[in-house]
């Protein structure tokens, strides 16, 4: 009995006009998306590939030890054409130094007070984007008359005559119209996966299309929600225009109102220029006492005959610098290397002092700012089946703030590696550290820089779950509540 209701609401479902509106708004909006984005995600490899391509040239090309600044890259993710999340407007590179602790957004952070990174959930078009809005919509379309409709044309009546309960009516017609909507989506996913396989740029492997299916997985059970949520209201309404109308602002309110009102108040009353301006003022503290403690000894370079008989290449002469390049000392100034060599050691000891200093107070009010106001953010979102949607399709796809605090957590970690590998080779103390008029260094032994992003399970598990649990607990108790509604409804 079900499985014939159910073909039957397939049947009147997929001869109607609005499943092939359904289709063709689909596959029309997925497809002018997946040009632009592809193109788009083109250009970002590109510039990635010429900035990478530098940087490795640059990265070991220093003569000395204290020219060794490597820049590292991170790599677009591809599948930020299903959601852009943070991929774009994150740093795509940053600089590995003795005196300073990468960062995340960390010159960004000092001029905007570490700004909202949900702000503009809706400001970036990606394929996700196009389905939480279109699908939802659609979802909401086909559910609106699916009861009010029946119950105002006399259908449903003749069919309770019939030893069918209220429960396989109920269940038919979530399944048969779940079944419509699926096949547009699926058609949609599949025409975005191959025009982006077309791109000679985008190369999936195992994990990324386990991402994908992840995506079209959280994107069926987002579309489940509209449509029992507009089921729902079909069934408290007993007129189809009067549920349409309805649907159409709980849809507004859900996708559009909602989502952004949030984020604004939480933009807009969680303020926390003031935490950042005290430590702006902490770490000027910090470096004007170093500053000071560094200018107490003299600078040795001062009218010192070791930089007047030398050549210097590449680096500042002024000692509040610790690059230097000289390629020639004369014999006469070789007395001063040792004043030199103790100088450069003790110079580069504060610094890094200074750099842990500051990173320690950079971390807290990391934390009390922009990590809270991020926080207090989803958790704003996750009242809005919109929001869940794009924190777990985010998570997924990799594009998270999470993601990017891993490629910084990366690059401090290769800064100390490289640390430990000048205190194992005694570069501070070296003539190397400042000079290459003995040869340059070689830095074949020298530490490599790799970065491998957490796999689909670990991003899963830990970052996409919960947010995509809720979002699937909320189909069965919705489905509960519209059969216990219906149950005590006259026909």
């Amino acid at each position: 009995m079900l499985w014939t209701l159910i073909r039957h609401e397939l049947l009147m479902n997929l001869m109607t006009f609005r499943f092939l509106v359904a289709v063709i708004a689909s596959m029309s909006l997925v497809l002018a998306g997946s040009i632009v984005l592809t193109d788009n995600y083109e250009r970002r490899l590109a510039s990635y590939n010429e900035d990478f391509q530098r940087h490795q040239e640059g990265n070991f090309s220093g003569k000395t030890y204290s020219s060794f600044m490597p820049s590292l890259d991170r790599a677009p993710n591809p599948l930020s054409l299903f959601n852009q999340g943070l991929d774009k407007r994150a740093k795509n590179s940053l600089q590995i130094k003795i005196g300073e602790i990468p960062f995340l957004w960390g010159d960004v952070s000092r001029n905007t007070g570490f700004s909202n990174p949900f702000r503009y959930l809706l400001a970036d078009i990606d394929l996700v984007s196009i389905f939480q809005i279109l699908f939802s919509l659609l979802a909401l379309v086909f559910a609106y008359d699916a009861i009010a409709g029946d119950r105002e044309n006399g259908t449903l009546r003749l069919i309770l005559v019939n030893p069918v309960g209220r429960g396989l009516v109920v269940m038919s017609k979530y399944l048969g119209a779940m079944l419509c909507l699926t096949l547009p989506l699926l058609m949609s996913f599949l025409l975005a996966l191959l025009l982006q396989l077309q791109s000679n740029a985008i190369h999936y492997g195992a994990d990324d299309f386990l991402r994908i299916g992840g995506i079209f997985l959280t994107t069926v059970i987002y579309t489940s929600t509209f449509y029992l949520i507009g089921l729902f209201i079909s069934s408290m309404i007993h007129r189809p225009a009067t549920s349409l109308i309805v649907s159409m602002f709980i849809w507004v309110v859900l996708t559009l109102l909602y989502p952004n009102v949030s984020l604004f108040l939480v933009n807009r009353f969680i303020q926390t220029e003031e935490r950042v301006k005290q430590a702006d003022q902490a770490i000027d503290q910090i470096l004007e006492q170093f500053y000071r403690t560094e200018e107490a000894p003299g600078d040795p370079f001062e009218d010192s005959p070791l930089l007047k008989g030398s050549k210097s290449g590449g680096g500042s002469s002024s000692y509040t610098h610790l690059k230097k390049n000289i390629t020639f000392i004369p014999d006469e100034s070789e007395i001063h290397v040792p004043t030199v060599k103790a100088y450069f050691q003790e110079l580069t000891a504060g610094r890094i002092r200074t750099a842990n200093k500051v990173w320690q107070i950079r971390e807290t009010t990391f934390s009390e700012t922009y990590i809270r106001k991020s926080s207090i953010a989803r958790n704003a979102l996750r009242f809005s089946p919109a929001g869940l949607y794009h924190l777990s399709t985010e998570a997924l796809a990799g594009t998270g703030l999470a993601r990017m605090q891993d490629f910084f957590k990366a690059g401090r970690q290769y800064r100390e590696t490289v640390l430990d590998y000048f205190y194992d080779k005694k570069a501070f103390s070296s003539r190397q550290w400042f000079a290459s008029d003995k040869g340059p260094v070689r830095w074949d032994d020298a530490p490599r820089f790799s970065y491998q992003p957490p796999s689909v399970l670990e991003d899963a598990s830990n970052r996409a779950l919960r947010d995509l649990l809720l979002l699937f607990i909320l189909n069965p108790m919705l489905l509960m509540i519209i059969f216990a509604v219906f149950s005590r409804q006259e026909v």
